[in-house]
């Protein structure tokens, strides 16, 4: 966003008129020795606006301090590669951080502030060389305030004990109860809220730091539900309305709706089990059924998702949609139902009217709605089944349907079985279309086999012997961007992420040939999960921090312990993290970046360092629940709230916290009168230097 003159030329006058209210106000208030109170700091701030401050909300002004030396609009070209303006391929690599409110909030736990883990990962000097930084906006986060309390609808799912849960303990322990709420999760104040105090600076900070901000809007499933059952078995055969479930769509024929699981593989297997004969269930015959055939195509969004997500974009397309480093992931990972199976054949054909639910019925509305602030960039759109299945491009693509500049995004992790039998790109123990027509006799034909082969017969229930869930040719529609991926050879974390045999989650069985492949073609991008030391599998170790077991939390939630009671890792932020290495992805990702750092990036870049372009910024004081920096070097702390930046925010934060021990113990740094003590009157002088 761009200052504007206007602004400019009305700051003098606008933050006098601040102060002079300021002052006023206190000399009607008895409250405190000079008559300041939070009421009327926050009521005068307010009045000033952002024409006072000559800037857009939530954004300072400044010069990028390195990597990408210049950013452009990031476009799709005719044969499906991301392209900058001059027609250039840019091949998109980096790294995933955690929701920056979710960083800010742990950051005595984890070790480091959100802009700590930025500067540390994107620090030239030091070898980190990502281009793209993938940042999470969770509901779950959004809709959540730092004193615990949160949007009516909850935000920690059903209550469970400790280990009933499916996945082995250290993940219980791990995940808490830290669900997605039922939509809709947050009102759009909080949204709003959310993103000017934790978002707006790392998406500022990305620019800074000469790195493409990816806003992934990061929903998802709700965690695994209490049973023993196959993880697979119990996620996509619970209620549609069940409190642990989150479909985007369910099956609304009469014989399935609310009460029933929302997965296609029920809806199919229910259908297989029912239909004796040409009736499909007792009492039910062909003839008196809407659409044929039988339930396929009778699928319902869920209107309360769908208007949380465009709501969410609705805010964020219109705050970020003109920035030059900004690119969208509309949808994090849609889940059940999922697009499984074959590319061609009777499967196919049950499953596409789901696909064409899914293309226009509810991404296509999302898509339109960023298309009103952001006309022509590349969007990474995701696809149904965790977005782990991109079969369904090969019946009806985002071009077909309309929307132009569409990078899809796959999702993998060493537990999932294309990853299992390396079959990433479906060329080995897969059989091929042209093997089938070879066993069978009959010509294949795109999109899937015509219904001469009636799909009500035996051998067309269920799935044919040659579906995969890797790319299955999908570059053919789209780029891709793999903006989920990792591995971690640790027998107590879940087996999605492992491998579900010994060593698959391993360097050597996974991580290398997976890059490997994957560097072999420019239409792919990846982004690796994850730059933390919590969320899984997590590139970093931060060797002072507390086991699962040792974490006493309120309800075993962050947001409802008190942040002075949340268990600490790192007394004084930041605190060094080990980099993973060995069998794990740490050190090996963090080499490819640096290997592949100026392959397919046409973009003039220059070193940048620690952080240390703009005062000392990684030293930090903590205020209450912030950390306070010093921007510009000149030993005073005016960065209070901790985003990387000096507004109306910071005034109110150091007068809110004007007893804590950070100030009363650091008076010279707060000192902005130069009288040598703290007092009110640095708050007002602050408040000026606005």
């Amino acid at each position: 966003m761009k200052q504007t003159d206007n602004a400019q030329q009305t700051d003098e006058p606008t933050n006098e008129s601040t102060r002079r209210s300021v002052l006023k106000r206190t000399e009607d208030d008895a409250t405190s020795p000079i008559n300041l109170t939070r009421r009327s700091v926050m009521r005068t701030t307010a009045a000033a606006g952002v024409a006072g401050l000559g800037m857009s909300a939530g954004f300072a002004g400044s010069a990028a301090a390195g990597g990408l030396d210049e950013f452009q609009d990031l476009t799709v070209s005719d044969d499906n590669r991301i392209v900058n303006e001059d027609g250039e391929t840019f091949k998109m690599r980096g790294l995933s951080i955690p929701d920056p409110k979710r960083l800010h909030r742990t950051r005595n736990l984890r070790g480091k502030t959100p802009e700590q883990l930025l500067d540390m990962v994107t620090n030239n000097e030091a070898g980190w060389h990502p281009r793209v930084i993938r940042v999470p906006a969770q509901p779950q986060d959004i809709g959540t305030k730092d004193d615990g309390s949160h949007h009516p609808m909850g935000h920690t799912g059903p209550e469970y004990e400790y280990g009933e849960l499916e996945s082995p303990q250290a993940v219980d322990d791990d995940r808490r109860k830290q669900r997605p709420a039922q939509p809709q999760a947050f009102t759009r104040e909080e949204l709003e809220d959310y993103l000017e105090n934790y978002y707006d600076p790392i998406v500022e900070r990305c620019k800074e730091r000469g790195v493409y901000c990816i806003v992934d809007y990061h929903r998802h499933w709700h965690e695994q539900p209490p049973g023993i059952e196959e993880p697979a078995y119990a996620e996509n055969h619970l209620p549609y309305n069940s409190e642990y479930t989150n479909y985007w769509a369910y099956n609304s024929h009469e014989m399935f709706g609310k009460d029933a699981p929302g997965s296609w593989g029920y809806v199919d297997q229910t259908y297989i089990e029912n239909t004796p004969g040409d009736d499909y269930v007792e009492g039910i015959s062909e003839g008196n059924l809407e659409g044929t055939p039988y339930a396929y195509e009778n699928w319902t969004v869920n209107q309360e998702l769908l208007d949380e997500v465009l709501m969410f974009w609705d805010v964020v397309a219109e705050r970020y949609g003109e920035m030059e480093h900004v690119l969208f992931e509309p949808y994090n990972e849609p889940t059940a139902p999922g697009i499984w199976g074959p590319v061609e054949g009777c499967g196919a054909f049950k499953q596409k009217p789901l696909w064409d639910t899914f293309l226009d019925q509810f991404m296509g509305p999302i898509i339109e709605k960023i298309r009103e602030y952001q006309s022509d960039r590349v969007l990474l759109v995701g696809v149904p089944g965790w977005c782990q299945s991109v079969q369904a491009l090969h019946w009806r693509n985002f071009n077909d349907a309309g929307y132009d500049n569409i990078a899809v995004t796959w999702h993998n992790y060493a537990g999932h079985d294309v990853s299992q039998m390396n079959n990433w790109f479906n060329d080995t123990n897969y059989q091929s279309p042209d093997a089938v027509e070879a066993e069978t006799g009959e010509d294949l034909e795109s999109p899937y086999l015509p219904v001469e082969d009636d799909p009500y017969e035996q051998e067309c229930y269920g799935w044919e012997a040659y579906e995969a869930a890797g790319l299955q040719n999908a570059m053919e529609h789209h780029p891709v961007a793999i903006t989920e991926f990792g591995w971690i050879n640790d027998a107590d974390v879940s087996h999605w992420l492992r491998g579900t045999t010994t060593g698959q989650g391993t360097l050597p069985e996974y991580g290398v040939p997976f890059l490997d492949q994957v560097e072999q073609d420019d239409r792919i991008s990846w982004v690796g999960w994850c730059a933390d030391v919590r969320w899984l599998p997590k590139m970093f170790d931060n060797p002072n921090a507390p086991e699962e077991g040792e974490l006493d939390l309120v309800n075993d939630n962050f947001y409802d312990t008190p942040f002075e009671d949340l268990p600490v890792g790192c007394d004084e932020l930041p605190c060094e993290w080990d980099l993973i290495g060995g069998e794990d992805s740490g050190v090996y990702i963090k080499q490819m970046l640096e290997e592949h750092k100026n392959d397919k990036v046409p973009f003039d870049t220059r070193t940048i360092g620690d952080g240390d372009d703009g005062g000392d910024g990684n030293e930090t004081i903590s205020v209450g629940e912030y950390e306070a920096r010093d921007l510009d070097g000149d030993g005073r702390y005016e960065d209070v709230n901790g985003d990387n930046e000096t507004t109306h925010g910071d005034v109110n934060a150091l007068f809110e916290n004007r007893n804590a021990d950070g100030v009363q113990n650091n008076p010279e740094k707060f000192d902005f009168d130069g009288n040598g003590r703290f007092g009110f009157s640095d708050i007002l002088e602050l408040l000026e230097r606005i």
